[in-house]
């Protein structure tokens, strides 16, 4: 019986492996024979939340000696990265875009010196769909992502990282897109909002550790606009 099962175990496990040896070759071919993209370019983003400001706000309060005040990292850039596979005027996209900006605040607190470079850093990776429509088209995506926070103050040489939360988000955008047989240049303007909500618990208690703040202002959901600039490599 023992011997049954384990024989059965095998022939199940090398089935799976053939399946998913003929998969991969279906896939193959499909790229070989349709208008699969490779993507990469350049993306900006601009957020304001008044939670943030609010915080930030408070740890400029508790530090009267700052000759620059700390602000937050508003304009954000950074790189987009996918795979695009198109089918008449629909595609489909998998990707990746990262942006990053910082801010920091420089003061003298009694003679010394005081320097604190706070970095903020976005990931936002998933599956989007887009239609077009001659030059124009519009485009939706949904997928995960993450909000870090770093740090790094005056008389330390490492980065600390103090929040890193991931959540469900979501894009709506344009495609303004100009074709050639090899290769496709995209300008994407987008509005970026999340599905879940960010806890701000690990913010407060780095930067202001001894301030009392109201819980509903550490419960943020991100929105931001902004644009893309993209180049699809392969055949359009």
């Amino acid at each position: 019986m023992c011997s049954t099962t384990n024989r059965e175990l095998i022939m199940l496990k090398s089935t799976h492996t053939k399946i998913y040896i003929i998969a991969l070759i279906l896939l193959i071919g499909l790229s070989l024979s349709a208008q699969l993209n490779i993507k990469v370019g350049y993306e900006y983003n601009r957020s304001n939340k008044a939670s943030l400001a609010n915080l930030i706000s408070q740890y400029n309060a508790e530090r009267p000696f700052l000759e620059v005040p700390l602000d937050q990292a508003k304009n954000k850039s950074g790189i987009a990265l996918g795979l695009r596979y198109r089918y008449y005027t629909a595609a489909v996209e998998m990707f990746a875009h990262r942006s990053t900006g910082e801010n920091e605040a420089i003061g003298d607190d009694n003679g010394t010196n005081f320097n604190e470079k706070i970095s903020t850093t976005n990931l936002y990776y998933g599956l989007a769909l887009e239609n077009q429509f001659g030059i124009i088209g519009l485009g939706a995506s949904i997928g995960y992502e993450t909000l870090k926070f770093k740090t790094k103050v005056t008389g330390n040489n490492k980065t600390r990282e103090f929040l890193n939360q991931k959540e469900l988000a979501s894009r709506l955008y344009l495609n303004f897109e100009f074709a050639s047989d090899k290769i496709a240049f995209s300008i994407k303007p987008y509005y970026h909002f999340s599905l879940g909500e960010y806890d701000l618990v690990p913010f407060k208690n780095e930067l202001l550790p001894n301030v009392d703040v109201n819980a509903a202002d550490l419960v943020i959901k991100l929105t931001s606009w902004g644009i893309t600039v993209i180049l699809y490599n392969g055949a359009q």
